[in-house]
């Protein structure tokens, strides 16, 4: 009995030391925030100005603007980059969805940099990790020293074999790792704080979607997983006969869970296109927009996996005029049944066409279970038509988001559920919107997307006969229009 009750107290004392483990995981997590915050505002950047002032007597005049924001910048680069890869994403994610006016701001403290810019780890190190990766490295590449670019998880250098072929290696920054992991865990913490929502449609939704963002995160460190995308990509690629968009290949033999090599690509980063650091007139900007937009729409609608993070910093422009795309750690899938759902949502969208919207959303319901009456969809969805209407009479025009949101929420609060990956699939969309955006700011997303969603939301049997009792509807509102 001693013996057993003695083994009861250890395994009790395990696993209250791993639940309080996992409660400090957020407690430590805020703690780093708020250290990390203090010490950027309260002491790096009185530093930086400092240091700049002593350093850079000959610049006239000293606080100009541009030296300002600049100053602040390098601060607000530092301060990502010790918070960590997820807050990096963030920090893309929000640079993605600026206005114009944002945009600029972000161009003059140089916070593109979160695409592809951010702070080196030692050369030393990266040939540590080749050594104990793929210890015959060294018989097979020359490795250029100094890196082509660094992200939040990972670090890329150029090198050439035996042959003379080119080729790019990246590898996982241990620290990002790291710290990757410790968020993680103060988002799985969150998730186990909040599961009593999970009663609720929009809590259960909230919940699932952040694990699978928390899973998604943890598969973009596995170069072995990223390597399997492009892979599984190309061959989807090669099927569809895409004209623009080019995928490295890889060297097989040397890639591991934490070293990828892959060929290299010449030309410019779209980084550079989007700030105007390479000049494009009018007319290419105009081409190059609509023809990246229409392409990383049929990967999402068409070909059902799709690259979740399109931002400047993963495209190039190639020297052959194609654009190379490259970072597929973080991909997304969806099913067919889901890409015509949701290719069948923005469709109305688009168009602001109500019926077709309540069509979708009911055959969604339908296809599982869920009886909802016409009526009731149209009453859930007077916040659309709201926001269509405000727009219309501020003769501006309601941003995707907005709709979306919108749409999602009424259905949503008739139990009908949304198709899975619209999570990642919403927040890609967004990015390649607001990428085609930065090339070119009149493209337009509805033009671009419309072909591409018309093929993707082919209506079967059931919704032809809906959209034909809706004919009349329809015949009438064109004619009160005309008149």
């Amino acid at each position: 009995m001693k013996a057993n009750t003695a083994k009861t107290s250890k395994g009790s004392r395990s696993f209250l030391g791993g639940a309080a483990a996992q409660h400090l995981a957020l407690a430590r997590e805020i703690t780093c925030i708020y250290k990390q915050l203090l010490f950027s505002g309260g002491i790096a950047l009185p530093l930086r100005v400092s240091r700049a002032f002593l350093m850079e007597p000959g610049i006239d005049p000293f606080w100009s603007e541009k030296r300002i924001l600049e100053l602040v910048g390098d601060v607000a680069l530092a301060c990502f980059n010790s918070l960590g890869p997820v807050y990096g994403k963030l920090g893309q994610i929000a640079l993605s969805r600026l206005d114009d006016e944002g945009q600029q701001l972000a161009q003059k403290m140089q916070l593109t940099r979160l695409y592809g810019a951010w702070p080196a780890i030692p050369f030393e190190e990266i040939e540590a990790i080749l050594d104990e990766e793929i210890p015959d490295w060294q018989q097979e590449f020359v490795v250029e020293p100094h890196p082509l670019g660094v992200a939040s998880m990972a670090q890329v250098h150029a090198a050439v074999d035996e042959e003379g072929r080119e080729w790019v290696i990246k590898v996982i920054k241990p620290e990002s790792c790291r710290r990757l992991e410790e968020t993680l865990r103060a988002l799985e913490q969150i998730v186990t704080l909040t599961s009593p929502l999970k009663l609720t449609s929009v809590g259960s939704k909230t919940i699932r979607e952040l694990q699978d963002l928390i899973r998604s995160l943890r598969r973009e460190v596995q170069l072995d997983l990223e390597k399997k995308n492009l892979d599984r990509m190309q061959e989807r690629l090669d099927s569809k006969k895409q004209q623009v968009l080019r995928l490295p290949k890889t060297f097989d033999r040397f890639c591991t869970p934490n070293v990828l090599v892959m060929e290299r690509f010449r030309g410019a980063s779209l980084v550079d296109v989007v700030e105007g650091r390479m000049t494009l007139n009018a007319e290419q900007r105009k081409k190059l927009a609509r023809r990246i937009l229409q392409e990383l729409l049929v990967q999402v609608f068409e070909i059902g996996l799709f690259h979740a993070d399109p931002h400047a910093g993963n495209l190039m422009l190639l020297e052959d005029g194609c654009v190379g795309l490259f970072d597929w750690g973080l991909t997304g899938e969806l099913r067919e049944v889901d890409r015509r759902h949701i290719s069948g949502i923005l469709k109305a969208l688009l168009m602001a066409d109500m019926q077709r919207l309540i069509d979708v959303l009911v055959n969604i319901g339908e296809e599982h279970d869920v009886h909802c009456e016409r009526a009731d969809v149209e009453a859930e969805l007077r916040k659309v038509s709201s926001l269509i209407q405000e727009h219309r009479e501020a003769g501006t025009q309601a941003s995707m988001e907005e709709l979306l949101e919108a749409a999602l929420r009424g259905s949503e609060n008739l139990g009908i559920p949304v198709p899975d990956g619209l999570l990642m699939m919403a927040k890609s969309l967004l990015t390649i919107e607001g990428l085609a955006r930065g090339i070119d700011p009149e493209v337009s997303f509805a033009r671009a997307a419309g072909p591409v969603l018309l093929k993707a939301a082919r209506p079967n049997l059931k919704e032809v006969i809906g959209m034909g009792r809706r004919l009349p509807h329809l015949v009438k509102k064109m004619f009160d229009n005309a008149s």
